[in-house]
């Protein structure tokens, strides 16, 4: 049955998504978010006094409260076919002129697309370093040093700094427009590569599209993973629609390798588009053989994407000088759990008068080890389903890295979302995006927004 827009619109649920959005953006739009006591526009400082803290804190929260359980009460089976786009654009209305919610990620963006625009580059000066209208709300955690973001990232952030004049408070919101049209096309990409693959369109969509993570995080804090699960899901719609060799080993690789130049880990995407067109075959072969033919097209696949992340690289003029700041992503306070046990065992160390940082130094090359055991293991357990592949794959590389992010989370969950999950799979996703989504804001109000 086709979805309408009348039924969408007479959903209590889809209202109450909309209430919780906007108890999110108010809340967030209070000045002691902007880390200086102002966001560089007066009229939203005023609509964030408008609530006091602590007021403010609790409108983030009970905000994210609400909307996951709008979420929850949307999902399908339980009532009318909804408009997947109305809901997405009614939940992420409220969030568009905010300031960034739930993190100030945005505000570094801003001052890296500021930095390129002075002719520096950020991978050379760091953060906050160049002056200009956003040094002053950079995270100090974060100033002074440079960042890991692929140079594909930085030119787009650069592009929209000149775009918006660099203005101080509307370069900083309109670090979403990327984001925006990153959501647009999963919402495109989503049902398309659900129908090819004989999922529900409808479960699919619910899942990634419109999960909470995705509205808050990649619209409402405008984040950068969003154009590369974007560009990720369309080399996978781009072999399903068409598997030849040449669409799988090069035309395909050729999108990965722009979806890592804007973030990293979107080149785990090649086993996907790799391994789909001879998903058949690979589900009928022993481990061994299957892990040849699995093998070696994924080795020419990830040779195209690798060139393409190089040629991208030079051509942008900035270079591999991300390499050197990768260890930084450990300094924020996450749910990481390696790296809470590593921080947890050097604190101990140093106590007991050992030292912390050589005890931190082994800690990273042993976390190292186990990330890298815990991919392995993965990829070789699902070698027959190379999307089921790439989808747990990409989740234990959030679940082990240095550090766990809700906006990590999204591209996670548009895969999981394309890929049959049993009932104890489904309840452990489920249940883990809930916890998250609303920790996040706890966590955020606990931290008074210097995450």
């Amino acid at each position: 049955m086709p979805s309408s827009l009348a039924p969408t619109l007479r959903t209590p649920a889809v209202w109450l998504g909309v209430l919780g959005s906007a108890l999110v953006g108010w809340g967030s739009s209070h000045p002691e978010f902007a880390l200086t006591g102002t966001w560089g526009a007066s009229w939203i400082d005023a609509v964030g006094l408008t609530a006091p803290i602590p007021l403010d804190r609790i409108l983030v929260i009970g905000g994210t409260a609400i909307l996951v359980w709008a979420w929850w009460l949307i999902r399908p089976g339980t009532g009318p076919r909804l408009l997947a786009g109305a809901v997405l654009a009614l939940w992420s209305l409220p969030l568009v002129v905010v300031p960034p919610v739930l993190s100030p990620d945005a505000v570094l963006y801003a001052d890296l697309g500021w930095t390129l625009g002075t002719g520096a580059n950020p991978y050379d000066v760091g953060l906050a370093s160049s002056g200009g209208p956003f040094a002053a709300r950079v995270d100090p955690l974060w100033a002074g040093h440079g960042v890991a973001y692929p140079p594909l990232t930085l030119r787009l952030e650069q592009l929209v700094v000149g775009a918006t004049g660099a203005h101080p408070y509307w370069s900083v919101v309109a670090m979403r427009l990327p984001a925006i049209l990153a959501v647009a096309a999963m919402l495109l990409l989503v049902p398309r590569l659900a129908r090819l693959l004989g999922r529900s369109e409808s479960q699919a969509t619910w899942l990634s599209v419109l999960n909470p993570l995705l509205v808050l995080h990649f619209i409402g804090g405008a984040h950068n993973d969003a154009p590369m699960a974007a560009l990720s899901l369309a080399a996978i719609w781009l072999v399903l629609r068409r598997p030849s060799w040449w669409i799988s080993l090069i035309a395909a690789p050729v999108l990965v390798g722009l979806a890592m130049a804007l973030k990293q880990q979107g080149g785990l995407t090649v086993l996907a588009v790799a391994g789909l067109p001879v998903a058949a075959t690979l589900a009928t072969l022993p481990l061994g053989r299957r892990l040849w033919l699995l093998g070696w097209r994924t080795a020419v696949a990830s040779a195209v994407a690798v060139a393409t992340f190089i040629a991208v690289s030079l051509v942008s003029g900035l270079g591999f000088g991300w390499t050197r700041w990768l260890d930084l992503m450990g300094l924020a306070n996450t749910p990481a759990f390696l790296a809470w046990l590593s921080k947890t065992g050097a604190l101990i160390g140093g106590a007991a008068g050992g030292d912390p940082v050589t005890f931190l130094i082994i800690a990273g090359r042993v976390t190292t080890a186990i990330l890298i055991l815990g991919v392995g293991w993965t990829l070789i357990h699902f070698a027959d389903r190379p999307l089921a592949a790439l989808a747990w794959g990409s989740a234990v590389l959030v679940a082990l890295g240095q550090a766990v992010h809700p906006w990590y989370v999204p591209w996670s969950l548009a895969l999981l979302a394309l890929c049959p999950l049993t009932a104890r799979q489904r309840r452990l996703v489920l249940g883990l995006t809930i916890a998250f989504a609303v920790w996040n804001s706890i966590q955020t109000g606990i931290w008074h927004g210097t995450l």
